[in-house]
């Protein structure tokens, strides 16, 4: 089955990092295409390149024609990297497109007009004082892109083990489920169960019934009862998908202070280089500290983070 990956960039140290980092996990993945985009914002709305410009009805604009061209340079070179770095040029596709209102806003409808499995962005390191007083394409796509897995990359990531934070609700599984279909067959990645809780939390019980919608009732009611509830139905999802069973390990449950921190340690513990997490759904409450997934999300540094909601 095919895999398509929204690779975005801009020219930019952290945009070669995402790039490296794609190319570390697919370079021999021939299913698994990558559609390279730079976005750039501006006041007009998003409008499709014409395919003959000397045909086109629409004005002649030279700060749109100047940014086309200053996007077309960063994919090409982006190409180039990722060629050199063995993916083949059969499986790549590009465009550069001008957003409406924000980048972060033109990257998630182009994602969502396209069908890609997640959006890729590299993250420019600015820390939580930078992304509260600034602002971010990733931290503005955390908040608007739930429809689409983000995978937001932190630096220079070359580690392909995987720290995988479950607790037992839907999301998880679903975060869990995205692996499992990215990574099926594979038998070169490593994955981390992890489970934690805060000293004021109780322990958790599966309840199959919430998951038959997804995942069916036979299957559900297999693996997820008992004591191990929390990790059998994760595991089983990525054993399912055809990865082996050496490549799967779980953690011990720590208790802890807060869930974020815990799950950003064991990952640096176990030499994880991505962390996936899933997201509850928008307006659910998240409590005085917000989610674990955007106190994750603020903290984690040097490595790559992918939310599915």
């Amino acid at each position: 089955m095919e895999r398509k990956i929204l690779l975005a960039v801009d020219g930019s140290t952290c945009s070669n990092q995402a790039i490296d980092y794609i190319a570390t996990l697919f370079a021999n993945r021939p299913e698994v295409k990558i559609h390279i985009l730079h976005c750039s914002a501006s006041s007009g709305s998003l409008l499709p390149e014409p395919e003959d410009p000397a045909n086109s009805l629409m004005p002649t604009n030279h700060k749109f024609d100047k940014r086309q061209a200053v996007g077309l340079r960063y994919l090409q070179k982006a190409e180039e990297k990722l060629i050199s770095l063995g993916i083949s040029a059969d499986r790549l596709t590009s465009a550069t497109v001008h957003g409406d209102a924000s980048v972060a806003k033109s990257l998630k409808n182009y994602g969502e007009k396209q069908l890609v499995d997640c959006i890729v962005v590299a993250r420019r390191g600015l820390g939580v004082v930078g992304e509260m007083l600034m602002g971010s394409v990733s931290a503005e796509l955390f908040r608007k892109c739930r429809s689409i897995p983000l995978w937001i990359i932190d630096g220079q990531v070359q580690s392909k083990r995987i720290l995988v934070p479950v607790d037992g609700s839907v999301y998880s599984l679903m975060a869990v489920d995205h692996l499992a279909h990215i990574f099926a067959g594979r038998n070169d990645i490593s994955f981390f169960f992890f489970h934690t809780r805060s000293f004021l939390s109780s322990h958790i019980q599966c309840v199959p019934e919430d998951y038959y919608s997804r995942w069916g009732k036979e299957w559900c009611d297999t693996n997820l009862r008992g004591k191990n509830c929390l990790f059998n139905g994760p595991i089983q999802l990525l054993l399912d998908s055809g990865i082996a069973q050496e490549a799967i390990h779980t953690l011990s449950e720590p208790t802890a202070l807060e869930e974020s921190m815990s799950i950003i340690s064991h990952a640096r513990k176990n030499s994880c280089g991505t962390i996936v997490i899933g997201r509850r759904r928008e307006g659910l409450a998240k409590g005085l500290m917000g989610s674990v997934s955007s106190r994750t999300m603020l903290q984690t540094q040097d490595m790559a983070l992918w939310l599915v909601g």
